[in-house]
């Protein structure tokens, strides 16, 4: 069996384990509260028990697809922000009563769309405890990495959020002109938006998102970092509910 081959069974095995995550019935479970396990490796963050390893794989994929080139960057970038970790993850410091959520997320991901119901129920349900930090992770290839430039390009003028649904009811954004038709309907500047899509700071800010997930462990979306808790794969709102209510009861902030 071939190195590559090994990559993939691995890769599909630890992705079957994470959105297995879904289907557990948390909703019929009024009693069970979810039990955490420190990262030994990334405190003060923790997992699900229930998750295994996956969560907490760092770096362990990096380079099963990757040449070696780009996996060495993207090593060196993610031991660069381990040194200080949370501004990256997080952004500027909030005020610490209010849990932070970093959301890894990919427009042709189906979890993702689920998941982000869920997440607006959720800061709609309680506006004052809970801030949403988008990060575009592209894992689908070209168009992915298109739309995640745009993305993160829209968020320069106010726009991110409305652009991003756009993509999500739209089959296909596979080339600039689609980009910038959407853009167009929404009201962006589009001259602006193509120059920030092709800024060195838009993709700065996507290599950062990318060593991020390598060193949470994200080998695929969603990925969620809720205050302390990383979880890799879809989850019940249930489950998210009890999470960030588990997070708001904390009193020393994140970090």
């Amino acid at each position: 069996m071939t190195g590559s081959r090994r990559g993939l069974l691995v890769l599909g095995g630890t992705v079957a384990l994470i959105y297995g995550l879904r289907a557990l019935p948390w909703d019929r479970l009024p009693g069970r509260r979810p039990r955490y396990v420190d990262l030994p490796d990334l405190p003060p963050f923790r997992r699900l028990e229930e998750q295994g390893q996956t969560s907490g794989a760092t770096a362990a994929f990096v380079g099963l697809d990757t040449p070696t080139a780009d996996a060495n960057q993207r090593r060196a970038r993610a031991d660069a922000l381990r040194a200080d970790l949370c501004p990256a993850l997080f952004g500027p410091a909030l005020p610490t009563e209010i849990v932070p959520i970093a959301y890894f997320s990919e427009f042709r991901c189906p979890y993702c769309r689920a998941l982000e119901r869920d997440l607006d129920t959720l800061l709609a349900e309680d506006t004052s405890s809970f801030r949403l930090i988008q990060h575009e992770l592209p894992i689908f290839g070209a168009p992915s990495e298109l739309a995640a430039l745009a993305s993160v390009a829209a968020s320069r003028q106010g726009k991110q959020k409305e652009l991003r649904r756009r993509f999500m009811r739209t089959p296909l954004v596979a080339e600039p002109a689609s980009v910038l038709r959407v853009a167009t309907d929404i009201g962006l500047d589009v001259d602006q938006l193509a120059r920030d899509m092709a800024s060195p700071e838009v993709q700065a800010e996507l290599d950062r998102t990318r060593a991020l997930a390598d060193i949470f462990g994200f080998i695929g979306t969603p990925g969620l970092v809720i205050g302390r808790t990383v979880l890799n794969g879809a989850i019940p709102y249930a489950l998210l509910r009890r999470i960030a209510e588990d997070e708001k009861s904390r009193k020393t902030p994140v970090c």
